[in-house]
């Protein structure tokens, strides 16, 4: 499934979090050029998310005008790894992360603690 990156300059960790999802085939398109606002959306596009710390309202306008005509799910996310990872495990109901207690164990003088460990 292709997706369709629109805003941002330097997007690696965007790129990682859509990876982590299965989301491999990504085009990205900065949005900064008057000319990226009159693109038409390629066929192969299954999914389109907008970046809009880094997005001009044309290019967000026309974007969200053009993907709803074509029937395609938008993520609308900041420029945050965190807020795309949340977003994409909403959409896609995956596993959030979850604190999870492991059993006691005694470490020298200290009394025996939970201990506590994150899971993905």
């Amino acid at each position: 499934m292709t997706t369709l990156v629109i805003g941002g300059d330097r997007i690696d960790m965007i790129l990682r979090e859509l990876a982590e999802h299965g989301l491999e085939n990504v085009e990205h398109w900065g949005g900064r050029k008057p000319a990226d606002a009159r693109r038409a959306i390629p066929a192969r596009v299954k999914l389109v998310v907008c970046l809009t710390d880094q997005l001009s309202h044309t290019m967000l306008y026309n974007a969200t005008i053009r993907a709803t005509r074509l029937g395609l799910p938008i993520i609308y996310s900041r420029r945050s790894a965190t807020e795309l990872r949340s977003k994409l495990s909403d959409r896609y109901k995956l596993k959030s992360v979850k604190p999870v207690v492991t059993p006691e164990r005694r470490i020298g003088w200290l009394p025996s603690l939970p201990f506590l460990a994150i899971s993905y």
